[in-house]
């Protein structure tokens, strides 16, 4: 008698702790529902990024050619590499492919991303690089939409063909006075559409290291 107690008090204990499981078990399952019905959210998709990529590069002279790049400008940037790449090139000729993919990065505005990825600034003397940039923002790329999202249906510039009218020997005068020999050069270019931009500039360039960089610029429209 005492055995058959003993066994329907466990039962009944385990009964009970059974009993305290399936309660815990429920509140359990009724909080999750609960968070993941009021708290948890759904996860975004973010919107696809305008990514650039190198796909080409003249690394003794720093230049980079981009996926992002117009057909015309990656013509004229293999031409400027098959001519690097010749002993004793022509320099004048270099000049001129120089100026010219300066103009052109600089003023195909439509696959860059804002108004502060300004173009044309490996070719820039380094010295003047951040002072062009400021003057390039406030300026020509003032107007220019944010295309982070690659969304953007603005209608930007794209240069078409870039002509070199003639190329000088010059000098220039450094900010410290000092004076360095150098070349100026006149261009002319044409858009896909004519949108009010610079259509003509003269520039000058002058030695950097092993390079010519484009130090001035002035436009004569």
């Amino acid at each position: 008698m005492f055995n058959k107690k003993r066994i329907e008090g466990n039962m009944k204990k385990q009964t009970k702790i059974l009993i305290l499981l399936l309660i815990i078990l429920f509140f359990i399952i009724v909080g999750l529902g609960a968070y993941y019905l009021f708290f948890k959210t759904e996860k975004v998709e973010e919107p696809p990024k305008n990514e650039i990529k190198i796909t080409n590069t003249i690394e003794e002279y720093g230049y980079n050619l981009e996926d992002r790049d117009t057909t015309y400008y990656k013509e004229k940037f293999e031409e400027l590499k098959d001519l690097l790449n010749e002993e004793g090139f022509n320099q004048e000729e270099y000049i001129k492919l120089v100026s010219e993919l300066f103009i052109i990065d600089l003023f195909t505005i439509d696959n860059k991303i804002s108004r502060y990825d300004v173009g044309g600034l490996e070719f820039l003397y380094s010295d003047s690089k951040e002072s062009f940039k400021t003057v390039a923002q406030n300026s020509i790329y003032k107007t220019v939409e944010n295309n982070l999202d690659d969304t953007r249906n603005q209608i930007l510039p794209v240069v078409k063909e870039v002509t070199v009218t003639n190329v000088n020997e010059t000098t220039y005068k450094m900010p410290d006075e000092s004076v360095v020999n150098g070349y100026a050069v006149n261009l002319t270019w044409s858009y896909e559409k004519d949108l009010g931009y610079d259509t003509s500039a003269s520039l000058i360039l002058i030695p950097e290291d092993k390079k010519m960089s484009v130090v001035f610029y002035k436009a004569k429209n």
